[in-house]
């Protein structure tokens, strides 16, 4: 018997030592590690929605919010606060109900929709989140520039042209929401890819 067959018959053995698993087994393993990311999802919104409603309440409780009424944004102060906790709550409820759906999934394909709707989620959330905050940002800014005097004062009090205390605002702005879409990345980004890993498992299986 030459050295190739020895190696051959070498591999079998090794492979009849390694425990096989089943088609359902595979299945229902993906199925666990989807659904445990999904719930991670889920709970992480959760506690963004408690974290904002925190800082919210820091805000007004240390008087802040009195320089925005000297403004007259009162009114756009409320509206756009209970835009954005209702943007959060739909979202929350959008992730716990993708939670729901996989814990009822009996099979690969619609695992496979669950996952890509799950993202789908996931990306809707990010890009509303990110994009109404930057234009309510950008709806102050503007508001203070031509209906208030608060830049006129400042460029006048600290000797600076008011186009450069403008364009360092809509700068500082930009970092901030660069700042905040890179954490994004990074916490819902993790859970994501990792969907997507388990996604390309599934196509496997379904071939």
């Amino acid at each position: 018997m030459d050295e190739l067959e020895l190696l051959k018959k070498d591999w079998k053995k090794q492979e009849e030592g390694l425990p096989k698993l089943s088609y359902d087994q595979i299945y229902r393993m993906i199925l666990k590690k989807s659904s445990s990311m999904i719930k991670w999802i889920f709970i992480i919104s959760i506690v963004e929605f408690i974290l904002w409603v925190s800082i919210d309440i820091i805000i007004r409780l240390s008087g802040k919010y009195e320089e925005i009424e000297v403004l007259g944004l009162e009114g756009f102060s409320l509206v756009s606060t209970i835009l954005s906790y209702s943007i959060l709550l739909y979202f929350i409820v959008r992730f716990y109900q993708n939670y729901r759906n996989i814990q009822t999934t009996d099979s690969p394909a619609v695992l496979m929709k669950n996952i890509l709707n799950t993202r789908r989620t996931v990306k809707q959330y990010v890009w509303v989140n990110i994009s109404f905050l930057a234009l309510t940002t950008l709806i102050i800014i503007i508001y203070m520039v031509f209906y208030t005097d608060v830049y006129t004062q400042q460029s006048t009090d600290e000797h600076i042209p008011i186009y450069l205390i403008i364009t360092t605002s809509v700068i500082v702005l930009a970092i901030f929401i660069g700042l905040l879409a890179l954490l994004y990345r990074v916490i819902y980004g993790i859970l994501t890819r990792r969907l997507k890993k388990n996604y390309k498992e599934l196509q496997k299986l379904e071939v």
